[in-house]
């Protein structure tokens, strides 16, 4: 499991307001709490929304832009069999996914994307200011480098469970969907 310079279960148990985390075979089982980036967040229906909304079961995380032409469709494939394997587990799992680009990332084009890509109600798009996206994206370990139209950005999965603890953090896609299920 990889685990950031940043600690991605802090930041969602801040956002939630529990002490500390414990991570998953990292051989750290408790680190100290971090603020979480503060931040005006709304969903991809323009509905105000809260991180810390999402306790009580399991959460994936990543960030991506629409109209990225190879990374991030593979990262949403890879959310969408993460989400199957979590259907076949009988867990239920929120995903969030950050909308890096929130200049032409608005929440109508966020809706778009999830209505023709066929995802669930459980899928959440989080679209916020430049400098609170910037903010979350940092404290994700998603570094982003903004380019004439183009962002180039780490591939971050982060997984949380119930309590907000981060559970497995992956960089990349190679890793088995079902390793991804937290109870």
């Amino acid at each position: 499991m990889k685990l950031g310079s940043k600690c991605i279960g802090a930041l969602l148990l801040a956002a939630v307001a529990v002490a500390g985390c414990n991570v998953v075979g990292t051989g750290l089982t408790r680190l100290p709490p971090r603020a979480a980036p503060s931040g005006a967040w709304t969903d991809e229906e323009g509905r105000p929304l809260a991180l810390s909304s999402f306790r009580g079961a399991p959460l994936v995380m990543s960030a991506f832009f629409t109209s990225c032409t190879m990374r991030c469709h593979m990262t949403v494939e890879k959310l969408k069999a993460v989400d199957r394997a979590y259907a076949a587990s009988g867990v239920a799992v929120s995903i969030v996914v950050l909308a890096l680009d929130p200049k032409n990332d608005t929440p109508s084009r966020l809706a778009r994307f999830k209505r023709d890509h066929g995802l669930s109600d459980h899928w959440h798009f989080l679209w916020g200011s430049m400098n609170d996206t910037r903010k979350l994206a940092k404290a994700l370990s998603v570094n982003a480098a903004y380019d004439d139209g183009h962002i180039d950005h780490d591939v971050e999965i982060a997984v949380f469970d119930a309590y907000g603890r981060l559970a497995r953090s992956y960089g990349g896609w190679a890793f088995d969907p079902s390793d991804a299920v937290v109870h």
